[in-house]
């Protein structure tokens, strides 16, 4: 199962908390792929670089491809 997390807020905080969220998944089992436009914070930063060190992706891709790849999706706007 792969859930992809859409980490869309313009709010620093709550983009940082998507990213926290998203490495929480990771903690319990889940595959999770998240979409982000610049990572606004050093929190977001730091998270983006563990996901992506345990191998998940952390892109901003095109929605529509990786909607179709998901199979549970989480947004943070």
């Amino acid at each position: 199962m792969i859930i992809l997390v859409i980490a869309r807020s313009t709010d620093p905080h709550r983009q940082s908390e998507a990213l926290r969220a998203a490495l929480g998944l990771t903690l319990r089992g889940a595959k999770v792929e998240v979409i982000t436009g610049r990572l606004l914070t050093p929190t977001a930063e730091r998270a983006a670089a563990t996901l992506r060190s345990f191998g998940y992706q952390v892109h901003d891709a095109d929605l529509v491809e990786a909607l179709g790849r998901a199979d549970a999706v989480e947004v943070w706007t």
